[in-house]
């Protein structure tokens, strides 16, 4: 996979987090991850078809995902992700993955996204199509983190 394959999804996910949360995510370390994926509890995928195909994973905690649902809704207290809160961290996966969709065309790169796909649990196991991904984790306030996972290839 090409490295600059992620850096859409770093601009797309840093954009939209400042814009409807209100937080500025600062990019840690970028590290390649085996195969098979080893969720902290809130999971959303993305399939990406067209030019480039593969699929785009985001990870966050239950905490972090309750704090930054609290954040899209003004500031509610969400303490579980009921179907409400689900809902709303999926489209924010779809507002960053639409989002990375445009910076690509700008480089001439046309892909089509997939509506999410969201899990809850613990040592959730996925397997991703390529032997790696990408991960690019974004750390925002109170500690909370988001990881971006990019398992993309030339179609």
């Amino acid at each position: 996979m090409k490295v600059e394959y992620i850096e859409p999804f770093i601009k797309a996910s840093q954009n939209i987090l400042l814009q409807i949360v209100n937080e500025e995510a600062v990019l840690g370390k970028l590290f390649l991850k085996d195969s098979t994926f080893h969720g902290d509890n809130v999971i959303i995928i993305i399939g990406i078809a067209g030019d480039i195909r593969g699929q785009v994973i985001f990870n966050l905690s239950q905490k972090s995902a309750c704090n930054v649902v609290s954040k899209m809704m003004c500031g509610m207290p969400v303490s579980s992700l009921d179907d409400m809160a689900k809902s709303a961290i999926g489209e924010l996966a779809n507002m960053i993955s639409g989002n990375a969709a445009m910076l690509f065309s700008e480089q001439k790169i046309n892909l089509d996204i997939t509506p999410p796909t969201i899990m809850i649990g613990d040592n959730i196991e996925i397997s991703t199509t390529k032997s790696q991904s990408i991960c690019a984790p974004l750390l925002m306030q109170d500690n909370f983190s988001f990881e971006i996972n990019v398992s993309l290839s030339e179609s």
